[in-house]
């Protein structure tokens, strides 16, 4: 509800912009027609969705580019491989407790990997030698590189995302969100390592690492999962334009619709039947308490006029 309530005001300024008669996030929820989801469908346990949710699994993808001059030099001259670093837009590493960062830096100075951190900042306090930072870097292109060795993330959709179709190992280490359900999924399908930010020490930390980056297993398990996420029949492009047109050729998809996606919550889960129920359990229950108590009484009463 504070969520609803939260779009709803932003609903409000866009109004200002766009006019009065712009609906708000109720009466757009209640009409829509098809709803794309970017997720594919094993990240959510295959979950019953009715036919007017589409999975456009990928769709945020781009092909893959060459890297910038600098950034591909220093990739390719890694002698050990690369560990990149990036906690996403949400959670900016600058903002992150000073603590948590400093407890990943020495772990990072003293493993022989280099390491490509996502800085939004000029300087790093307490940075050792073998990390370089970057403000903004092609993170999608990057993690391709044949020298990126391991993905330490927050746990974003996205980034999770280009991490198996690049097929680097994670550790996750979730701040926001989604970020624990999907982390939780690099244990469950053994692509990762799930850390967590106020329990993490140097030692937690640098066993994570050496497990993930050793153990090929990680990396054996992400390809595999690669090869099964992106085995569609179409692209997610084709499958978004096609169910477009058809909702274009068809002026709408009611009949695609679950029965219950308009019913109130009241409705939905048939609070009223529940009541109806509740109330006949209790008067069930009243009079079979109210007659044990008259059989008590009766043979209580029995027993004292057969003393008497």
């Amino acid at each position: 509800m504070l969520w609803l309530e939260k779009e709803n005001e932003e609903i409000n300024t866009f109004r200002e912009v766009l006019g009065p008669d712009l609906p708000n996030y109720c009466e757009l929820k209640n009409n829509v027609d098809m709803l794309f989801l970017n997720i594919h469908t094993m990240w959510i346990e295959n979950q019953p969705l009715p036919p007017n949710v589409i999975s456009i699994w990928g769709i945020h993808k781009k092909p893959e580019k060459p890297l910038p001059k600098d950034l591909e030099t220093y990739l390719d001259s890694s002698k050990h491989g690369v560990i990149y670093i990036s906690f996403g837009t949400n959670a900016p590493s600058t903002t992150l407790p000073q603590e948590f960062i400093q407890t990943l830096i020495r772990v990072f100075s003293r493993l022989p990997y280099d390491v490509l951190w996502k800085w939004e900042a000029d300087e790093m306090p307490g940075k050792s030698t073998n990390i370089k930072i970057s403000k903004w870097l092609p993170q999608s292109d990057l993690l391709r590189h044949k020298n990126v060795k391991l993905f330490v993330t927050q746990g974003g959709l996205q980034s999770t995302d280009e991490a198996i179709t690049a097929g680097v190992p994670l550790i996750g280490i979730p701040m926001l969100g989604d970020q624990w359900y999907n982390v939780e999924k690099y244990e469950k399908h053994r692509i990762g390592i799930r850390l967590d930010m106020e329990t993490i020490t140097e030692g937690v930390f640098s066993a994570a690492i050496k497990t993930v980056i050793n153990d090929p297993s990680f990396k054996e398990n992400i390809i595999r999962l690669r090869s099964i996420m992106a085995d569609q029949p179409v692209s997610a492009l084709d499958r978004a334009v096609w169910w477009t047109e058809y909702v274009l050729r068809h002026g709408g998809a009611k009949h695609l619709r679950a029965a219950g996606a308009n019913m109130s919550w009241v409705q939905y889960y048939e609070i009223e039947f529940i009541l109806k129920l509740f109330i006949i359990i209790v008067i069930s229950f009243s009079i079979m308490i109210g007659s044990l108590y008259l059989c008590m009484r009766k043979v209580v009463f029995s027993k004292k006029v057969k003393v008497a």
